[in-house]
């Protein structure tokens, strides 16, 4: 399991900011996964680096869990809850736009859920939607999500499903959201943009300058590239040329890596 990459944006923005490796390349961080993301659509991919890039790089989520795993509003600056817990209304942060200039609005945010809800999506964690009987957006900034049963929280998948563009994706058919324009070439409205993908090679994202405040603001790093590294012993080499920032390794690596100066494991 890959570290969480939100994480990994941390420790690099801070190796940037002591003038380490990342700094001599411009505050470019490569990352290396083992096998290549295939698609950055929160709605039919499963791979586990592809889910935190779309949450923490490219798109953003409506909540965020805190330290405690308790979840906090991000994209939904607040919620508010009926007496019987059966609806919820969701008030989206202002000045948040997708990386083509459009706002963020919550036509967006009810395309997504109503899309993940449609079994004809192929949503993988559709299952945990089957409380959820209405979406809506009530204006621009105000969606309501109305269940069939009392909720205790906001649910977990609202942590986990990054918003996309609805604007962009609403003349797919839910069916074809597997093949759509977008995967290719995909506009979100995160802390980084999409530049290039290389099948089986690599993913290039930029900064996003005009990332709000409100989420964090812009990030310290330039450029996230993620390359696509198979083999355990040519990603170690590449980590110890300094050809690379960030790599899940082998356990009988650690070893190798915390006697190296340069390197560190992060546990």
């Amino acid at each position: 399991m890959p570290r969480p990459i939100g994480q990994v944006l941390l420790a690099a923005a801070a190796l940037a900011a002591c003038g380490g490796g990342a700094a001599r390349r411009g505050r470019t961080v490569v990352y290396a996964s083992g096998a290549d993301l295939q698609s950055v659509n929160p709605l039919v991919t499963v791979h586990p680096l592809a889910k935190q890039v779309e949450r923490y790089v490219l798109l953003t989520t409506l909540a965020r869990y805190d330290s405690t795993l308790a979840p906090r509003p991000y994209l939904a600056r607040q919620w508010t809850w009926s007496p019987d817990r059966q609806m919820v209304v969701l008030r989206l942060q202002a000045g948040v736009h997708w990386h083509d200039g459009v706002a963020t609005s919550a036509r967006d945010v009810a395309w997504t859920l109503n899309a993940a809800r449609d079994p004809a999506t192929g949503y993988p964690r559709l299952n945990d939607l089957a409380d959820v009987v209405f979406v809506n957006d009530r204006d621009d900034s105000t969606v309501v999500i109305r269940f069939a049963r009392p909720q205790r929280d906001i649910p977990d998948v609202l942590t986990d499903l990054a918003i996309l563009p609805g604007y962009l994706l609403d003349s797919v058919p839910h069916a074809a959201l597997r093949q759509a324009a977008w995967n290719a070439h995909p506009v979100g409205n995160g802390p980084f943009r999409f530049v290039s993908h290389e099948s089986n090679r690599r993913w290039v994202f930029a900064a996003n300058p005009d990332f709000p405040q409100a989420l964090g603001g812009p990030p310290l790093l330039e450029r996230l590239i993620i390359v696509v590294v198979d083999e355990p012993t040519t990603k170690l080499a590449a980590l110890a040329a300094g050809e690379i920032d960030f790599a899940g390794i082998q356990p009988a690596h650690a070893a190798f890596v915390r006697r190296r100066p340069d390197l560190a494991v992060l546990d």
